[in-house]
């Protein structure tokens, strides 16, 4: 009798020591509660939900990162930036984004999101497809019955924040070339965005003649590839694309001419004419 109450007093001492350590090494679990979405350019604030196993003892923080054809700052802004902290006895946790709303004509693009660490006592869950959530972004602007809509993008595809590149976009007119030199212009229209890509339109009313598309390379220091990108008469997404290197901060590209006569525009698809100093465009 003696021996049996020593083992059983025994076993019950092993089992409370092995209870309390798994109780002290437990991990919690963090993932996404679902996987994906599709949505509307014109969506708006969205919040993605991150569901944890069990409520935390004490505050962790939760890293992500993101990718996609879609660019940051372009397509989407984060308004939750990482980490986040998840405190105490909370078993919920939202990423927020604001979709742009703007009037680039384009294709559906993904936004994918990846939680990629998180602080001690909190480990991201063993399926890793639930750790990434993918948004799919429908565009909803249409091409022009009779203007020119001219677009301009870059940073595409990756996780650059386009606003470590400033860029802008002009049609131009009146535009003089001397011995492969422009030597002067006139603005038709602009587009200066501080946040968000570039567009400006080329109005069927305006006067015939020739324009130039010219991007300028306001502010930046790294080297950027962009896309001009056309629709209307005549037009059906035709694109053409260029670079800047990092040293040509404060430099601008002309392409065309572009010959308006009527409803009519001419030339498919701007080629390439010359750098010119951006700094003509802000007398």
């Amino acid at each position: 009798m003696k021996i049996e109450k020593f083992i059983a007093g025994a076993l019950l001492v092993l089992l409370f020591q092995a209870c309390s350590k798994d109780d002290t090494n437990s991990v919690d679990t963090v993932e996404f509660s679902s996987t994906s979405q599709t949505i509307a350019e014109s969506a708006g604030t969205i919040k993605l939900p991150i569901m944890i196993t069990k409520a935390l003892n004490s505050s962790v923080q939760l890293y992500f990162d993101f990718s996609g054809t879609a660019a940051m700052n372009g397509d989407y802004q984060v308004l939750t930036p990482s980490p986040i902290t998840i405190n105490s006895g909370e078993t919920t946790a939202f990423i927020s984004l604001q979709v742009i709303d703007d009037s680039i004509i384009e294709s559906s693009e993904t936004i994918v999101v990846k939680l990629v660490a998180s602080g001690s006592g909190l480990s991201l869950s063993s399926d890793t497809t639930k750790t990434i959530y993918t948004i799919t972004v429908t565009d909803n602007d249409t091409a022009p019955a009779s203007d020119l809509q001219v677009d301009l993008t870059w940073g595409k595809g990756g996780s650059d924040d386009i606003n470590n590149e400033d860029l802008n976009l002009y049609i131009t007119d009146n535009v003089v070339v001397d011995n492969g030199s422009i030597t002067s212009f006139d603005v038709y229209a602009k587009s200066e965005n501080i946040t968000g890509f570039e567009t400006a339109t080329l109005k069927s009313d305006a006067t015939d003649g020739d324009y130039y598309i010219a991007v300028a390379y306001n502010s930046g220091s790294t080297a950027v590839d962009f896309t001009i990108t056309l629709n209307g008469p005549g037009y059906s997404n035709k694109s053409v694309t260029g670079s800047f290197t990092a040293s040509q901060a404060g430099n601008a590209i002309f392409y065309g001419p572009i010959t308006k006569n009527g409803t009519s525009f001419g030339r498919l698809m701007p080629t390439e004419s010359t750098l010119y100093k951006a700094a003509a465009f802000y007398p």
